[in-house]
């Protein structure tokens, strides 16, 4: 198991156990944005040049209000030297998260925008194809797929495109020398 998914499912167990998992989520999306939003946290948290003592105090000034699950696990990753891990690990725990609450997380990508009529059928029919699980959709638009969509998931892909057909045609008819 890589150091990423030990992380991750450590703070899982920990959170859940505190019931506080959407919760640590939140909070360590802020704290991975407040590292984006400034050079000098950033300098601070991922530098090697402040001693661990201090990085410890000044975490629980940062993280004052969160929750003991977060507090501790930054504190972990700054003890074991491990914190440039800390975005992997938060999107494998986001993983986790969306897994154990029923969520799943669908890419579509279509020749046109849809209206959000169409989005929920979607949504729905998604849901009953996935076993009821709450799906939450990323879209985007691609006027190359002519027509229909193609959705991601899960590590998976369908392709339902117009664009698509028409290259699996295409291959089918090279495959017997058609074309």
């Amino acid at each position: 198991m890589s150091a990423v998914s030990t992380y991750a499912e450590a703070l899982f167990d920990a959170a859940r156990e505190r019931d506080e998992l959407e919760e640590v989520l939140s909070e360590l999306q802020e704290f991975v944005a407040a590292l984006h939003e400034s050079e000098e946290l950033r300098l601070f948290f991922y530098g090697g040049q402040i001693p661990e003592r201090q990085k410890r105090r000044a975490i629980d000034g940062l993280t004052e209000g969160m929750k003991t699950s977060t507090t501790n696990f930054l504190k972990v990753l700054v003890d074991n030297g491990r914190e440039e891990i800390l975005e992997e690990v938060l999107a494998r725990y986001e993983e986790l998260v969306k897994e154990h609450l029923g969520r799943i997380e669908v890419e579509v990508t279509t020749a046109v925008e849809l209206t959000e009529e169409q989005l929920e059928r979607l949504r729905e029919r998604l849901a009953g194809v996935l076993e009821g699980r709450e799906v939450i959709l990323e879209t985007d638009v691609d006027p190359d797929l002519i027509g229909g969509a193609v959705f991601r998931f899960g590590g998976r892909l369908m392709d339902g495109s117009i664009r698509g057909r028409l290259e699996s045609l295409r291959e089918g008819m090279l495959e017997r020398s058609v074309v």
